[in-house]
């Protein structure tokens, strides 16, 4: 005999699948908490980082900002003053004028300024065997010798070697005197003056 059922469980009476549920609140709590540990520990990492990299960009600064302040403590120490500016200014231009007195002295293009030494030199290279000078006299414009010659004939060949000095080439000597002293030698004045009172003049 057939047994008759009667199905009371209706399809609205079902329950419904829920999208919120306990699990998956759970399970969003965890992923989201690990995201956030993540993001903040890398967060972390990057915030060491650059402390380390600004302690270091902070220790060189301060290293040079010593170096700076050193350097600006030995210009100042390495100053000169005033005064010993000045004195070295001063040294400069004696040295300069010193330097502009030396080679006009040494120039031997002027007879005043060829200087003595050269005169000498010249002379001492013109050296004849039969002339003895006993005075030299050389001013600004005029040359004296007086001395002692052998022979008569000497004394002009000694004056012919002036051809060939630079100190003494072109100089006119208007005034040559000659005598014969008592030991038999000729004494001699050779002079660019007009007249010569003395040899020591």
């Amino acid at each position: 005999m057939a047994k008759l059922s009667i199905n009371l469980l209706q399809a609205d009476l079902l329950p419904k699948d829920v999208l919120v549920t306990l699990p998956r609140v759970v399970i969003l709590w965890v992923f989201t908490f690990a995201v956030m540990l993540s993001w903040s520990l890398f967060n972390s990492y990057q915030v060491s980082q650059l402390t380390v990299e600004d302690q270091k960009l902070s220790r060189i600064k301060n290293s040079q900002d010593a170096l700076l302040a050193q350097l600006e403590a030995q210009i100042k120490s390495n100053r000169a003053d005033t005064k010993v500016i000045e004195e070295l200014a001063m040294l400069k231009l004696i040295l300069s004028n010193k330097k502009v007195l030396h080679r006009e002295l040494t120039d031997p293009s002027y007879t005043s300024v060829a200087g003595f030494a050269s005169a000498m030199t010249e002379l001492s290279s013109m050296h004849h065997q039969d002339i003895s000078l006993e005075h030299v006299n050389i001013t600004y414009q005029d040359l004296t010798f007086a001395g002692i010659a052998r022979s008569p004939e000497s004394v002009p060949a000694w004056l012919a070697k002036f051809e060939h000095s630079r100190f003494l080439s072109g100089k006119s000597f208007i005034n040559f005197t000659l005598n014969e002293n008592e030991q038999k030698l000729t004494e001699f004045v050779v002079s660019s003056k007009a007249n010569v009172g003395s040899v020591n003049e």
